[in-house]
């Protein structure tokens, strides 16, 4: 799946793809109501699901749930482990670990899953930048592992289907929160120092042939910004700091400019050691948080029972 300089990486199941499949920005009328807001969710308290069996894992940086197999999850080790993405469960169990072939892992801040042309994916963000040097920040996007629930401890190695290395429109960032929207293919990076930086990335579905430009789209009040979360449905963006969470929200025709312009609503997450990541679960809705330590603590925010989300 590694690609060369140009080479198209998703260019053959694009092709494929129906019209049906591609969002609306693509082409073709949009039948919703660009002003309906996304559905509000209700969340309960905070609790600890359980303890992850890979001692392996101490500095939990970024965290994805499995768009190929329900009830399994990914993350990663913040810097100075190898290029490894470590699976595991509900339960905690180990589910293996795979290396990225082909790359280093100089400064893993976060990570996303997604789907898009009928395939699943992973992209890890290498944006870590504490010191502002202007360090190329890159992301790496692999196709998702198979992972089998009934064979713990698997594991292998994975290959890169595409680089994006890039920069940002205002000068050097140390940025630790990555998503991706899939439906409008937009990665969305929060700065987490100074300003608090939201700006947008073109998912391109080829290597560029240099480095891009992430543009600012918006400022927000919040402490310091240590991870970001897309919906699958990309009408609801995630952030978390090293306390609680916020949500901003979109109707299906506004921009993510316009959704960061207005104030987030905020979530109460259950308290961490050193919290750096967040993602909703395979339902969209529910949301799973890690922190740094071992054994590493599996966190869930649940959607209060009998939910019925609102407009």
């Amino acid at each position: 799946m590694t690609t060369s300089k140009g080479t198209t990486w998703l260019g053959a199941i694009l092709l494929a793809a129906t019209a049906a499949a591609w969002p609306a920005w693509a082409g073709g009328g949009d039948s919703q109501d660009p002003a309906a807001p996304a559905p509000i969710v209700q969340y309960g308290k905070g609790r600890l699901v359980c303890l992850l069996a890979n001692k392996r894992i101490t500095e939990s940086s970024g965290l994805a749930a499995s768009r190929r197999t329900a009830g399994v999850f990914w993350t990663h080790n913040d810097s100075g482990d190898k290029p490894n993405l470590y699976a595991f469960d509900l339960r905690g169990r180990d589910l293996g670990t795979w290396q990225i072939q082909g790359i280093t892992s100089r400064d893993w801040e976060d990570m996303a899953s997604f789907s898009l042309g009928g395939k699943c994916w992973l992209l890890v963000a290498d944006t870590g930048d504490n010191d502002r040097k202007c360090k190329t920040p890159m992301l790496h996007v692999i196709p998702e592992p198979r992972v089998d629930p009934n064979r713990p401890v698997a594991g292998g190695q994975v290959g890169v289907a595409m680089t994006i290395p890039f920069f940002y429109d205002d000068g050097c960032q140390d940025c630790e929160a990555v998503g991706v929207d899939a439906t409008s293919r937009t990665i969305l990076l929060i700065s987490k120092r100074g300003k608090r930086t939201v700006y947008e990335l073109p998912l391109p579905d080829k290597a560029p042939a240099r480095p891009l430009t992430a543009k600012s789209i918006a400022t927000l009040d919040l402490g310091m910004v240590v991870a970001i979360d897309v919906s699958p449905d990309g009408l609801r963006a995630v952030v978390a700091t090293y306390g609680d969470l916020t949500e901003y929200a979109r109707g299906p025709g506004e921009s993510w400019a316009v959704a960061f312009g207005r104030p987030g609503r905020t979530i109460t997450a259950p308290g961490r050691t050193q919290g750096e990541s967040v993602c909703f679960g395979p339902d969209g809705k529910t949301l799973y948080l890690t922190s740094e330590g071992s054994p590493c603590p599996l966190l869930e925010i649940p959607v209060k029972p009998n939910d019925g989300t609102r407009n």
